[in-house]
């Protein structure tokens, strides 16, 4: 009750004193924003008012009724410095010379109200010593509750809790065929009794994430994310335990002699390269979950970050945790080595980015891959830049694997044509966005990236091609966006090949070059905000796997439409619901990358609730 009575006093006086220059200061009527906490004052007998216990309907209080009202308040004050809510007493300490009160952090609620108090104090220094206001006295329980203030705002910041609960209902139907969704989930059995029912193949799940961030120094923190919940577990990573410590490392600042000042993270972090390089495969494209959608692979181990002049260099070392697929990134090896997946043990190498002119940036990275003992390690090499001129912008990006020797030695070809580059050029003018590139991806490039994703083909190599999007906002409620792939096999002789997702047991998407002609990818969707809390999606996705003359006239074809319903309860609360069609039809037969062998229909229901604090 005393520190809401001392803010109580702080916002008061902070509103009354912002017109100390017209010499009078407003009355506070029912209807004026402060009207709650002087009557709170009032109560407690802080605040008295005139003579009849009004503030006197609607005349001006003058310079002195204002002082007075300060002066009475200032036994609270007193008694806010001098006594207080103490905490348990800690262990004793060797006595030290204490150090002057830091100035308080941006935004820290309370320190404004204190200084606030301060200068009230010095602009009524005189009517409060007509008065027998010892000035000096007060002006120094000011400040010893300025200090105490911080002191408690300092202890509040010192251990910081957020947390993300995600309710997710998720229903799925069979109308024809065995289908799958995009992630090459299964969407139940066909019977009589539930061809049509959504309810029918039905799962409730639930994804909590509760973060903890601990300042153990003005220099150094201790951060940790669980995540709890059947989500994971029963349904995007099979194999992570319900009850997981996802992160927990040690950020801290050290000083390394010439280099200067540098962060090192010790401990289990999230980590990331770039797209071709190393980057975490999202298991789910139905629902948003930070931790999955964020690109971030977790591993055990360090990293150390610093700047020299233009220069960002990061270096890492770590060990994988062998937890699914998510913590220990999978390589999948050529097609001509068999489709396995190789478990990575340890990484480790460094990345470099240097500022450029035009406001863009030169990226060089180097890291190796510690795989199974009898494949030995994978080195990845990259480099990528960006710029912008105007309204233009480019960004390109290559890559290269460099096998080990065993690798070699099992297949020699795998030493060639195992590198992967893209280039973008985009523009921008008004409401109107579109960019064009060009991207290869060779037959033997390997790496953890996550470099594309076409309907349920993840990561496909041996192909070539250009590709293009476009946003275009008609007006501020509704925006339409679309994107385009046209690839074709880089080397004629050898095979397409994939992920059909990133499921565990998942197939492979594989298709011989001399059967396919050409993968064709269109997306478009339409956005549109039907108030500030709705919004309605609609969306349209098409692959088609295109034969050769010789290998016959019919495309293999998957679409899946989609709408989708928005609605934002508040910042921190939101609810979405999205209903899926999907459709595959199967074309000519050397060209059936999933290896279906028919045709499918079904759809997919999706509720997600999500609530942040």
């Amino acid at each position: 009750m005393k520190k809401v009575a001392f803010f109580a006093i702080a916002a008061l006086l902070l509103g009354i004193g912002s017109l100390v220059s017209a010499q009078e200061f407003p009355d506070v009527p029912p209807d004026h924003w402060a009207y709650d906490a002087v009557q709170e004052l009032v109560d407690a007998g802080v605040l008295q008012g005139y003579p009849d216990g009004t503030y006197g309907g609607k005349r001006a209080m003058t310079r002195y009724e204002f002082a007075e009202a300060l002066a009475k308040s200032i036994p609270v004050i007193r008694e806010m410095v001098t006594a207080g809510d103490r905490g348990p007493a800690g262990p004793a300490g060797p006595a030290g010379t204490a150090g002057p009160a830091g100035p308080p952090g941006p935004g820290a609620p309370g320190a404004e109200e204190v200084k606030a108090l301060q200068r009230l104090v010095d602009e009524f220094r005189d009517e409060l010593a007509a008065q027998g206001v010892d000035i000096e006295a007060l002006r120094r329980d000011v400040a010893a509750l300025n200090e105490r203030v911080i002191a408690l705002e300092e202890e509040v910041a010192r251990v910081r809790w957020t947390g993300d609960v995600n309710l997710i209902a998720r229903g799925t139907v069979e109308n024809a065929g065995t289908a799958l969704d995009r992630d090459s989930r299964g969407l139940g059995d066909l019977t009589p009794t539930d061809a049509d029912n959504p309810l029918a193949n039905s799962r409730f799940l639930t994804d909590i994430q509760l973060g903890v961030k601990g300042r153990v120094s003005d220099d150094a923190s201790v951060n940790a994310l669980i995540a709890a919940g059947n989500y994971l577990q029963d349904f995007a990573i099979p194999g992570v335990d319900d009850f997981t410590l996802w992160h927990l490392n040690l950020d801290a600042a050290a000083r390394l002699g010439p280099l200067g000042p540098a962060q090192i993270v010790v401990g289990r972090f999230p980590f990331q390269l770039t797209p071709l390089t190393l980057k975490f495969v999202d298991p789910d494209s139905y629902t948003y979950v930070d931790k999955l959608d964020s690109g971030d692979f977790v591993l055990d181990g360090g990293r150390i970050s610093l700047n020299l002049g233009r220069v960002a260099l990061t270096g890492f070392a770590a060990k994988a945790d062998p937890i699914a697929d998510l913590i220990s990134p999978d390589l999948a090896t050529p097609s001509a080595l068999g489709y396995t997946q190789a478990e990575v043990t340890q990484l480790a190498g460094g990345r470099a980015v240097i500022g450029t002119p035009l406001g863009g940036s030169l990226g060089l990275t180097w890291y190796g891959l510690g795989l199974d003992p009898t494949i030995g390690v994978l080195e990845v090499m990259g480099a990528d830049i960006s710029a912008n001129l105007g309204n233009f912008g480019v960004a390109a990006e290559f890559a290269q694997t460099d096998p080990s020797e065993a690798m070699v030695a099992s297949l020699p070809a795998i030493d060639n044509d195992n590198s992967a580059w893209n280039a973008n050029l985009s523009w921008q003018t008004g409401n109107l966005a579109l960019t064009g590139g060009f991207t290869t991806v060779e037959e033997n490039y390997i790496a953890p990236g996550y470099w594309s994703r076409i309907g349920r083909a993840v990561n496909l190599t041996n192909v070539e091609g250009p590709t293009a999007s476009l946003t275009y906002a008609l007006t501020p409620r509704i925006s339409f966006s679309a994107e385009g792939q046209f690839l074709e096999p880089e080397n004629s002789a050898a095979a397409v090949t994939g992920r059909s997702s990133i499921v565990q047991g998942s197939t492979a998407v594989t298709v011989g070059a001399a059967d396919l002609d050409k993968v064709t990818y269109w997306k478009a969707g339409i956005k549109y905000g039907l108030t500030s809390a709705n919004s309605v999606d609609l969306g349209f996705e098409q692959v088609s796997w295109e034969p050769t003359a010789a290998a016959g006239t019919k495309d293999t074809e998957e679409r899946y439409i989609s709408i989708g319903i928005g609605h934002s309860f508040n910042p921190n609360a939101s609810l979405k619901l999205l209903y899926q069609i999907v459709e595959y039809e199967q074309g000519a037969a050397a060209v059936d990358p999933y290896g279906s062998g028919a045709n499918y229909r079904g759809g997919v229901a999706t509720a997600q609730f999500d609530v942040r604090f």
